[in-house]
């Protein structure tokens, strides 16, 4: 649950961290913010590398998405809390869907679609920065959320016309604190890659995966200008 006593907490952590990376605050603007990188879903590969940089769409077939929220060249991020999720949109350019915390099967509901997508949690997470790796092998599993309740048509009987949606708060659902806090940086390279057991078995059109880091962001502080 969020609270000002851990914002503060956090903030103070962002500060130090950033302080250790080799940036200065004496003139920064230090605020709350986020990151958030997404990729479309494929049957063909067991590797994926996010874009973390703006000028980074190497990765993105026609460039990134317009929903993503990556960090300028003069800008530092310390990320506190890191989450995975899914979504199906409409098209390329929705911004109307919903992340899951899961494979949910009425979302994601043809054939073996929500099923394949459990390799994920199978998988891991590495991070590397200014080509030291800072994490190795984080496990995915950690970021498996079911809400106690979740997507439904007909809830309790057939006929009711009653749904359910999943139970989800956007402060704090599948975002799973990290200690020691990271830092990516505008002006260095950051390599943030999932690799899982197997490609997937099928995918629905336009799915994604995203990954989503919440923390502190560190404005005009690196070298670019």
């Amino acid at each position: 649950m969020a609270s000002t006593v851990g914002s503060r907490l956090a903030f103070e952590k962002a500060k130090r961290g950033i302080k250790q990376a080799g940036f200065s605050l004496s003139q920064a603007v230090l605020s709350q913010s986020y990151l958030r990188s997404e990729l479309a879903l494929s049957t063909t590969k067991t590797l994926y590398q996010f874009p973390i940089l703006v000028n980074d769409n190497s990765q993105v077939a026609g460039g990134n998405y317009n929903t993503t929220n990556l960090l300028q060249l003069q800008d530092a991020f310390y990320v506190s809390h890191i989450g995975l999720f899914f979504a199906k949109p409409s098209s390329s350019t929705d911004t109307t869907f919903q992340l899951v915390t899961y494979p949910n099967a009425s979302i994601f509901s043809s054939s073996n679609t929500a099923s394949s997508l459990y390799s994920f949690y199978n998988g891991a997470m590495s991070i590397t920065v200014n080509n030291r790796q800072i994490v190795p092998s984080l496990d995915l599993y950690r970021f498996y959320q079911v809400p106690q309740t979740q997507t439904t048509a007909n809830a309790d009987y057939t006929s009711s016309a009653i749904s359910y949606k999943d139970q989800q708060d956007g402060s704090s659902s599948a975002l799973y604190p990290i200690e020691p806090g990271i830092v990516f940086s505008g002006s260095k390279q950051n390599i943030v890659q999932i690799q899982i057991p197997a490609s997937l078995a099928a995918v629905e059109s336009n799915s994604r995966v995203v990954l989503y880091f919440s923390g502190h962001l560190g404005q005009n502080i690196t070298s670019v200008r």
